[in-house]
Formats: structure tokens, sequence, C-alpha cells
């Protein structure tokens, strides 16, 4: 969600790739969305009606990760009461996110590089071949590149990972998305008030302003709290709970505010102009929710 330039090109890179069946590698800052992104990319292609199965690495022990992914034969190990189909086998013809595949231990890298390139793979302990044919999303908050050079992440997996590559910028980089992130949050989590609350001007300066180092699942939790902190239905600073900047800081913050008021209102004139004042496309060019640019049409005075 957002207007500033790097999303709308990686909106138009979503719905360019969303069809293709080769993997897909996405990588940002923990908080940037990659989950969102990979199930936006799973949303618009050809398997939406298919599975999205999610293996979270960061999640799973490493001793655990190779059984939980293809799966095991009764009796291949201590506990292994029974046969035991693994997350790849569920994905069928859907889609598999390997969530975090820089926490995946080597040798199951190898499992899953040959997998790729054999398009078939079997349980541990078990001669049955099974056909894969989900299409594989990736998500990574390292640097996978210098993981290859350090030997702790295979160099073909990651070459074939990234054969299309997405990156996610931090929402320090992308600040004039903020007011637009910050309204979504306020309409998801405002319940029966969400029409009545808003924020001050001066809040909205230190949400643009603030360096954000949990990227948007910051600001959604932020937003989240104050909401259940406020005492009326402005939303101001001391809701917000972070630091006050110096006065000087203060003066700065709101000349940046102004400008990206300035680039925010010039995008939204000009996807109204696009769309003949049509809100609801006008909302789609822009890549958000139609109640969320209500409020910056009224906060415009569009």
């Amino acid at each position: 969600m957002g207007i500033s330039a790097s999303m709308q090109r990686i909106y138009a890179l979503l719905h360019q790739t969303s069809s293709y069946s080769y993997p897909l590698l996405i990588t940002g800052e923990t908080g940037t969305g990659k989950k969102l992104t990979a199930e936006t990319l799973h949303s618009l292609g050809p398997r939406k009606s298919r599975a999205l199965v999610v293996a979270d690495f960061s999640k799973m022990a490493p001793t655990l990760a190779e059984s939980e992914l293809f799966g095991y034969e009764r009796g291949t190990f201590a506990g292994a009461t029974h046969a035991q189909w693994g997350l790849l086998a569920f994905a069928r013809e859907g889609t598999i996110l390997l969530k975090e595949i820089g926490d995946l231990p080597l040798h199951v890298q190898a499992r899953v590089m040959q997998m790729l390139q054999d398009k078939e793979f079997s349980p541990i302990g078990s001669s049955l071949t099974l056909p894969f044919t989900a299409r594989i999303l990736a998500t990574s908050s390292r640097d996978l590149q210098a993981e290859a050079r350090r030997g702790t992440f295979r160099e073909d997996l990651l070459l074939t990972l990234n054969a299309i590559h997405i990156k996610l910028p931090p929402l320090r980089e992308r600040t004039e998305d903020i007011p637009v992130l910050a309204d979504y949050f306020l309409d998801r989590y405002g319940g029966s008030d969400q029409r009545a609350l808003k924020f001050s001007s001066t809040a909205m300066r230190h949400l643009c302003t603030y360096h954000w180092p949990g990227n948007v699942a910051e600001l959604e939790e932020t937003v989240r709290s104050a909401i259940s902190t406020r005492s009326g239905n402005t939303i101001e600073v001391s809701d917000l709970g972070l630091t006050r900047g110096s006065p000087d800081d203060c003066r700065w913050a709101a000349g940046l505010t102004s400008y990206f008021d300035d680039r925010e209102r010039e995008a939204i004139v000009q996807a109204l102009r696009n769309s003949q004042g049509n809100k609801a496309a006008a909302a789609k060019l822009l890549g958000i929710a139609e109640s969320a640019l209500q409020k910056r049409l009224q906060y415009y005075h569009l």
C-alpha cells in the first residue's frame, strides 16, 4: 500500500510476474511486508484458487526443517510412529512460501535445489517419488548474497530463486506513504469509532518524521496502541509513544511534511484525472483502499 514511486514500481512488478511459474525472491528489512507481498502475488495469479502453504523457517527448529518440508516415512527416526506428508506435498499445484529461507540448513538447501532441478522429491526414508508442481516464493531479511559468499547459503539456489527479485524499501525511504498507511490502520483497528477517529496535524508530522526501525509492522502496532490509549477522537502525539524531537527537528519535520503533502496531493489529483473522477478506480491506481482515499480527499479538501 502506498503512492510512492518505489511502491508503484513494485505494484507493476507484482502484476507482471503473478502469472509466472518460476521461483521469486522477496527481500527487505523486518516489517516491510514480505509475507503480504507473497500473499498478494498468489492472489493475483492463476493459482489463487489453490493452496498457499507457508513454511516459516524463522520459527522452525533447524533439525525439523527437512522433515517438515519433505515429510517422512514411518520408522524413519525415533518418534516417527506414522508416515507424515510434508508441506511441499500439501502445496500441490498451488504456491509454497519459504519464509526466511536464509535460516534453512545447508543440507536442506541442497535437497530443495535438487527438487527444483528434478521437479520431484521423496519424503525422508521413502522410495516414493512425488511430483513438484507448486510455485516457490521465498523471503529473506538477510543479505543472501553475503551469505553465499560466506558459504552459509548455496549460490546455485540463490541464482535459481533470484530469477525475479522484489526488494521492498524500508518505510523511512517512502515517507510519503505513511499518511495513507496510518489512515488504513486507523480504519482497520478503529472499530465502531473509525469514522470519527483522526490524527492531529502534529501527530501526523511525528509519524512522517520518525525513523521506523520496525517499518510498516511498527507503524501498525503504533496506530493500534494509540487507538487503545487515546482519550478522545483525535490521536495526539502523546498517544503515539514516539520520542519527541528538538524544536529544530520539529521545524524541519513541518517543512518535510509539507513537501510530502504536496507530492501526495499531486499523485491523488493525477489519479482522479486518469480515472475521470471515479474514486474506486483512482484508489486502485494508487494502490490504496477507497476508504483511505476518501480520508485523504477530506484532508486536502478535494
